[in-house]
C-alpha cells in the first residue's frame, strides 16, 4: 500500500490491492467470546480504515480488497462471528 495523502493509503493510482488471508478461523475465541484479530479486520471493513497508535491519528485505507478463506469449525478453529461474516460472499466447496 501506498501513502497517497498524510493520512490516506491505497493502491496505485488504477488500481486495487487484494489482501489474501488463509485460515481466518484460526485466533482462539477469549473469555467474552471475541476474537480480537478478527474484529480488527472487521473494524477496517466497517469504518474503512483504522487508528495509528503511534503518530495518533485516523488512516483511512482506499481500493482494498480482502480475500479471506477458512476451514470447518473444530480441531483448533473457531467459529467466525455473523457480525463479520455479513461483509462477504461465502462460497461452500466440499
Amino acid at each position: 500500500m501506498e501513502k497517497i495523502k498524510k493520512t490516506l493509503l491505497g493502491a496505485k493510482p488504477n488500481r486495487k490491492t487484494a489482501v489474501f488471508i488463509d485460515d481466518i478461523n484460526m485466533p482462539s475465541v477469549e473469555e467474552f467470546g471475541a476474537q480480537p484479530p478478527i474484529e480488527l479486520l472487521r473494524f477496517l471493513i466497517d469504518k474503512g480504515g483504522l487508528y495509528d497508535r503511534k503518530e495518533r491519528f485516523w488512516k483511512d485505507i482506499q481500493d482494498t480488497i480482502l480475500c479471506i478463506c477458512s476451514a470447518p469449525p473444530g480441531g483448533g478453529r473457531s467459529n467466525l462471528s455473523a457480525r463479520f461474516t455479513r461483509h462477504f460472499n461465502l462460497i461452500c466447496i466440499p
